[in-house]
């Protein structure tokens, strides 16, 4: 990690730590909150890194109002799953891996990759009731992630080249912030704040061309940095209500990057860092050319989120008095508000 990076997490933990006592709750006007009428928004969302959990590890994370397990099989696989053992509510990421399966540290109950129990330590007969919530499960842009639903309605976005075509950062730092995840989605469509807040001036009309679809929209975005003069050439939207993905050039530099946002309590949000850059040919300039890309998208990201930090610490967005040059504003306000919601594992991780 760089000075600089590490420079800036330390600016956002001293942050972080001065707005501990602010109500994590703050309600606006005209918006819909993550947990209101015991709901969330159906997104996939990280968990946690890839490195997190070795094979036959596991992993306690809290998750949208409650918590979930993550991890992998001997030979692994990863999965998530409620984190409460419905015998005794133990909670099973104090518990161990064996082969496929997890087993609750209190009684040794063993669930399958499905959910079901699979076997008690007594050998009682098992039902159908003996089980944890299983989420849908990715792991990929080294991250593990878990969709809100009993099946995922969408899948992740691309980077502008598969997968295996792209060379990743090696470290992906991460951010805890107290909002929703859409909060900090709705900077994507306010060109005032891209403008005043960042620093850029955009050139022409980026309201007008924005690519609305039925889980996010996309659109290009060219201008420049105010204060360096460095031009900017980017593909920029939103996946879901959670993620921000950005692929493009500064100064003809290629990165990608995407921004997803967790929840690990209502009114809060972790989010990560992926960079990415296409891979290099093999040669030691080429080497050297793919890691300065990394390491100078990484340092030009955290740099700007940092931007936002203290405004989304204290925010209470509403849905106010929008003028001419909010309209893409109000329109994505407006796709939150009919953003399929549900809260299927509320039984079962709280």
């Amino acid at each position: 990690m760089t000075a600089h990076v590490r420079d800036l997490e330390d600016m956002f933990n001293g942050q972080q730590a001065a707005v501990e006592l602010l109500d994590r709750r703050r309600h606006g006007r005209g918006v819909t909150y993550e947990g209101q009428d015991d709901q969330f928004s159906q997104n996939w969302y990280p968990l946690c890194r890839s490195t997190d959990v070795a094979a036959g590890g596991v992993l306690g994370r809290n998750f949208l109002d409650g918590r979930v397990v993550v991890y992998r099989s001997e030979d692994g696989i990863p999965n998530v799953v409620s984190a409460y053992c419905p015998h005794n509510g133990a909670d099973l990421s104090i518990g161990k891996v064996a082969g496929d399966r997890l087993v609750c540290a209190f009684h040794h109950w063993e669930f399958g990759m499905d959910g079901k129990c699979a076997r008690t330590a007594t050998n009682d007969p098992l039902t159908g009731a003996m089980r944890v919530f299983r989420y849908p499960v990715q792991e990929r842009f080294g991250l593990i992630w878990a969709f809100n639903g009993e099946e995922a309605l969408y899948d992740l976005p691309d980077l502008g080249f598969p997968d295996e075509e792209l060379a990743f950062h090696a470290e992906i730092p991460h951010l805890d912030l107290l909002a929703d995840p859409w909060v900090f989605m709705c900077n994507t469509t306010d060109f005032n704040h891209i403008n005043i807040v960042h620093g850029i001036e955009i050139e022409g009309d980026a309201t007008n061309d924005i690519d609305w679809h039925e889980y996010g929209y996309n659109y290009n975005l060219k201008g420049r940095f105010r204060e360096t003069g460095a031009a900017i050439e980017y593909k920029v939207g939103i996946h879901g209500n959670n993620i921000f993905y950005q692929m493009g050039s500064v100064n003809g530099r290629w990165f990608a990057f995407l921004y997803p946002c967790g929840i690990h309590r209502p009114g809060t949000l972790r989010s990560y860092f992926v960079i990415a850059t296409q891979k290099s040919d093999g040669t030691p300039e080429d080497d050297k050319r793919v890691q300065e890309t990394l390491d100078f998208a990484q340092a030009l990201e955290i740099a700007v989120v940092d931007q936002d930090v203290e405004i989304l610490n204290t925010i209470r967005f509403t849905r106010g008095m929008l003028t001419r040059s909010d309209k893409a504003l109000g329109r994505f306000v407006d796709y939150l508000k009919t953003f399929p919601r549900a809260h299927p594992g509320a039984d079962y991780i709280r």
